[in-house]
């Protein structure tokens, strides 16, 4: 099996939720892994429990702005962190300030989204993230993954997978033959809101009706209190 990792996981500091919600949406389906804060503060406290590959950072917040929570990130957490800040002033002066607080691109309100997802693999990229192409393949026994086409493929037969079911199988499929944690494919997933077991017990459902059903041997095991593995057919 190919052993490159995909996501990039990004952290929005974003206190507008309908466009919080339009981000995420996007660029969720453009195969990032996207955690939310609501407020800076929050950012912070994201920021310092685990490890993102990007900061995508609204000026304007509540609690704390986005200007000091990124002075913050600079000179007491992280210094190379890639930091996409959104602005709704396209001033010189709110530009200068922005770098100056160490930002290392902006986006101006209002904005299109694959300009969004265009800076942020810029920058990713800049940092030395590597990043897939269209036609990164992930193999594993009888099952292929085409990750840039979110397409996966079972002894030649097409499945029939939701985004989400495809994130679940690509997340066992680059651990396997290990076993992959309830907990971590609902932080991959969900973030630090998980829905709730029922949630992932039904994509997981859906995913094996997909996977298994059809053939003579399953390839998705459940380790009863443990999480999920991935076998060869």
């Amino acid at each position: 099996m190919g052993n490159s990792s995909y996501y990039a996981k990004i952290l929005l500091v974003e206190d507008d939720f309908d466009l919080a919600e339009n981000l995420i949406d996007y660029l969720e389906r453009r195969n990032f892994v996207v955690h939310h804060a609501m407020n800076g503060p929050l950012g912070l406290n994201a920021l310092a429990e685990e490890s993102y590959d990007a900061l995508l950072l609204d000026i304007r917040l509540p609690g704390m702005n986005g200007l000091s929570l990124c002075q913050y990130l600079r000179k007491e957490m992280q210094d190379d962190l890639p930091v996409l800040m959104i602005t709704a002033a396209d001033s010189l002066d709110d530009r200068l300030a922005g770098f100056n607080a160490g930002t290392d691109d902006y986006v101006v309100k209002p904005f299109a989204l694959p300009e969004i997802e265009a800076r942020l693999t810029a920058l990713l990229r800049r940092s030395g993230k590597q990043l897939p192409g269209a036609d990164d393949v992930i193999t594993y026994g009888d099952l292929s993954l085409n990750v840039g086409q979110m397409r996966a493929t079972r002894a030649g037969q097409d499945l029939n997978l939701t985004i989400m079911g495809f994130r679940i199988l690509l997340m066992l499929a680059q651990s396997a033959p290990n076993i992959v944690s309830r907990s971590s494919l609902e932080t991959a997933i969900w973030g630090d809101e998980p829905p709730g077991s029922d949630a992932l017990r039904s994509h997981v459902f859906a995913l094996r009706q997909e996977l298994d059903r059809p053939f003579d041997n399953p390839m998705l095991k459940t380790i009863r209190g443990v999480g999920f593995q991935l076998v060869r057919s």
